[in-house]
């Protein structure tokens, strides 16, 4: 601890020596912190680029599924609803046979059925997606931002608490101190940035892979019990 405070304090003269008066030596600080603000900031940029393009890539590819399902519900519905009509205008002769027409309503609750299960489906992928964003992504940018946001005050701060007349040398060999251990902490803001990205993308894989086999299944289950229905009106008479 000793050898850092020295250290640190040899980087303050080196700074002293390199500009024009104690009071640039501050400007000089103020400048490096703003800096780091930056870099930390850009890294955050970056990251909610990223995390926002996942989800964006995730929606669209969530919003085709559904449509590829959705057409093909809706055809399906649409063929059993000819093939129980043809059926009873040329065996039966009569639209209104009772079978026939709960046939058709039955065709009806199967299709408003699916539409139901593609529904939950939909409102849990964007109720996973929330407290995902929620809990474990906007804490985390917020938490570095307000670290990031800090920097810009550092200076600011240490003459708002310490007597710059008859303290400013003890105030610089601070800042030299602080600036000393920021490197480290800029490099553990874009590890842990890219191990959140990474984990993300992990969860996302995991939530496509369970939305798209459920709509698949919705999709496979319907339009199996559909060609039964078809196959059951076909027994009418």
């Amino acid at each position: 601890m000793v050898k850092l405070v020295i250290v640190a304090v040899v980087v303050c003269l080196q700074l002293a020596r390199s500009v024009s008066g104690e009071s640039s030596v501050l400007s000089e600080f103020d400048r490096l912190f703003n800096q780091l603000h930056y870099d930390i900031d850009y890294k955050l940029r970056i990251y909610r680029m990223n995390f926002s393009r996942s989800i964006k890539n995730l929606n669209a590819q969530f919003i085709s599924r559904y449509g590829f399902v959705i057409t093909d519900i809706q055809h399906m519905k649409q063929q059993a609803k000819d093939a129980i009509l043809e059926h009873a205008l040329d065996v039966i002769g009569d639209t209104q046979n009772p079978c026939i027409v709960a046939s058709n309503d039955e065709a009806i609750r199967r299709a408003t059925q699916a539409a139901r299960d593609l529904s939950v489906v939909s409102e849990r992928a964007y109720g996973s997606l929330a407290l995902y964003s929620r809990i474990l992504v906007r804490p985390y940018i917020d938490a570095f931002q307000d670290v990031s946001s800090g920097f810009q005050s550092t200076v600011l701060g240490q003459l708002a608490q310490r007597n710059a007349v008859v303290g400013l040398q003890d105030i610089l060999a601070d800042l030299a101190f602080q600036y000393l251990g920021t490197p480290f902490f800029v490099d553990l803001v874009a590890i842990s940035l890219d191990n959140q990205l990474e984990v993300f993308e992990l969860f996302m894989n995991a939530l496509r892979r369970d939305v798209f086999k459920s709509v698949d299944d919705i999709a496979r289950d319907y339009i199996y019990n559909m060609g039964q229905l078809i196959e059951e009106a076909q027994q009418c008479a």
